[in-house]
């Protein structure tokens, strides 16, 4: 493919966010959505250009993309695409709204923005920027519901994510000292030997990174922020977000020359398996199903950093897990979103009969809920075995020990509470009773593509998840 159409691709995808929030303040609100649509369907289809093109370029200054960046830029547009077209149904249910409709799209469009930026330039330091410029974008989008609880979790998360990146920045300040550059493209065909200060740098980057990706013991920001933040902008959290701060940290691990050091991969590992156990065992004492699917995806990261640490084909089920559980959560999150409009609540307690009042609700709930919990045959599950076969080819037993029962217990907490509550009878009386079937179509796509992850994306998604794998020196 030419530099040129590349280019076009790549300015398609990073530029209609731009457009879309600066259109979307458009006074009039029907305007205002439609601008926001067509430019996130842009931005998609941008996006979708690069990832089947394989782009792999670094253009003049400090942009460029590759086998990494096109999977996550693609994973970005894809979720912000779906978040804004079912925004509507759900704002229409937010009475009191904190942010006008104009402005709410603008701040959605600013969030995808500042997500695709960083996974486009080339220098670290620019990365930095792009991950704390995606606190600054979505805050305010926390508290659109005007609720006390809401500015509380805005203002932790910005308080907890700002001071963590702090201690990224003084990890790539070392890294800088150490390698001379911040070019990730440059570092990463030329990885350097470690040395004190380097593998200083990416433990620091492990940390300040890992407090965004959402790790033990930096979480504490995690499930107030994805609970509270209006479901559109929850299934961005959960499904992008944290992948996007992900993304970061792999761009530093990346510097350092294979083998890495076995302190600094054990360290990886420990943090990401006490991420996943931790996780694994506050959601079964949880009584916010949106609290539930938010610490699920804490569990999720944890894996994620365990199979990045393990490296080879446990690497290539990390990024498998990563782009299916995004699918899967935006799913499970626009499904509560449908569940708490219809029911006026949060509590697990008092949601019953799902299935009965609304079957098709209670059965894509249920759906989502096995999906994001690694069930065959949704890619989840593909990724987790992957990531369990990677830990044990490499002998390390107890992590594949450990991860399996961080798994099941996660998988057990979460489907039993939705079982409850679609399965569950109740006398009840709820805000609505229809079940529209215009109303499901989000969660549906989302468990669509999570399934094809898991049944044909062999023949699709996979070549380019394997290219990114094998680029960050994962498996063949």
């Amino acid at each position: 493919m030419s530099a040129t159409l590349a280019e076009t691709w790549f300015l398609l995808a990073l530029l209609a966010p731009v457009a879309g929030s600066l259109l979307a303040l458009h006074p009039s609100p029907t305007i205002s959505e439609a601008a926001a649509r067509a430019a996130s369907v842009i931005a998609w289809v941008g996006a979708v250009g690069l990832l089947v093109s394989g782009t792999a370029q670094q253009w003049i200054g400090y942009f460029g993309v590759d086998s990494v960046s096109d999977l996550f830029v693609f994973l970005v547009a894809s979720i912000y695409a779906l978040s804004v077209w079912y925004s509507r149904a759900y704002l229409r249910s937010v009475h009191t709204p904190f942010l006008t409709p104009q402005r709410y799209y603008a701040l959605l469009a600013a969030f995808a923005f500042a997500m695709i930026l960083t996974l486009t330039v080339s220098d670290l330091g620019l990365m930095w920027i792009g991950v704390e410029a995606t606190t600054v974008a979505s805050a305010l989008l926390i508290v659109l519901e005007r609720k006390p609880t809401s500015v509380e979790a805005a203002w932790r998360y910005t308080i907890i994510a700002s001071a963590g990146l702090t201690i990224a920045l003084f990890g790539l300040l070392l890294l800088y000292r150490a390698a001379g550059s911040l070019n990730a493209f440059a570092l990463a065909a030329n990885p350097l030997p470690a040395t004190l200060t380097l593998t200083t740098a990416v433990a620091l980057a492990l940390v300040g990174y890992g407090t965004k990706v959402g790790l033990f013991p930096m979480h504490t920001w995690l499930p107030d922020a994805h609970s509270e933040a209006p479901s559109p902008v929850s299934a961005m959290f959960s499904g992008v977000l944290l992948p996007t701060a992900l993304y970061a940290f792999l761009r530093v691990y990346a510097v350092i020359a294979a083998p890495v050091p076995f302190p600094l991969r054990t360290l990886v590992v420990v943090f990401g398996l006490l991420t996943a156990v931790v996780a694994a065992f506050l959601l079964q004492r949880q009584r916010s199903y949106k609290r539930l699917f938010a610490y699920s995806s804490m569990e999720v990261m944890g894996l994620a950093i365990v199979g990045i640490g393990v490296g080879g084909v446990a690497l290539y089920g990390a990024l498998l897990l990563v782009v299916a559980h995004a699918f899967a959560k935006a799913a499970a999150f626009y499904t509560s979103g449908n569940v708490l409009r219809r029911t006026g609540t949060t509590d697990i307690d008092r949601v019953r009969s799902i299935r009965e009042r609304w079957p098709w609700t209670g059965g894509t709930w249920i759906a989502s809920a096995v999906a994001v919990t690694g069930a065959p045959p949704f890619g989840t599950f593909v990724g987790e075995l992957l990531i369990l076969a990677g830990s044990v080819a490499m002998g390390l037993y107890w992590v594949a020990g450990i991860a399996g029962a961080a798994i099941t217990l996660a998988f057990l907490g979460v489907n039993i509470q939705v079982g409850r509550m679609v399965f569950g009878s109740s006398d009840r009386t709820y805000l609505r009773q229809e079940d529209p079937a215009r109303e499901l179509w989000a969660p549906l796509a989302g468990l669509g593509v999570a399934l094809a992850l898991g049944l044909i994306a062999i023949p699709y998604l996979a070549p380019a998840i394997q290219a990114a794998s094998r680029f960050l020196g994962g498996g063949s």
